[in-house]
């Protein structure tokens, strides 16, 4: 593949072993800051999916101070994000979180935002892939089948 070669829906996720609602913040604002908030109707809470939060906190709070719960946010920004970066934070059952970006770009800004999300996270398990998120169940399926995948521009 060609270096300048531009790639649609780039997906780069990272595993956090241990869930927080200020390292979804810290994410959220290194990556897109000013970022669109979600609507407050995106889910309910864990035990009551009727609920209507009253904040985008609120809701982060719910979801990573309940254990054991599953939840995927995504947030975009449409003003001043010229790669058009999309924050994802997909919050397993086993307490940990998976994040991801997911751009437009080339092999050489895919390597650039992957690095500086693994370096972001201070995580060494992760992986790249297009269009489609990478397949796992939880945290620990996330680590056990990418925990040893070393990219080319790792080396």
């Amino acid at each position: 593949m060609d270096k300048e070669e531009f790639i649609r829906d780039i997906i780069c996720q990272v595993l956090v072993e241990k869930k927080s609602k200020e390292s979804i913040y810290s994410v959220l604002n290194e990556f897109i800051p000013r970022y669109e908030t979600i609507n407050l109707d995106y889910t309910g809470k864990p035990d009551d999916e009727n609920y209507v939060f009253k904040s985008e906190d609120e809701m982060i709070s719910s979801y990573t101070e309940t254990p054991n719960v599953r939840q995927t946010f995504y947030w975009n920004k449409y003003e001043e994000n010229p790669d058009k970066i999309m924050v994802g934070a997909n919050i397993t059952t086993d307490n940990q979180i998976v994040f991801s970006l997911t751009f437009n770009g080339t092999i050489k800004t895919e390597a650039e935002y992957y690095l500086r999300l693994k370096k972001f996270l201070n995580s060494e398990i992760g992986v790249i892939s297009y269009v489609n998120p990478a397949e796992y169940d939880n945290g620990t399926d996330f680590k056990n089948r990418y925990e040893n995948k070393i990219y080319e521009f790792e080396k």
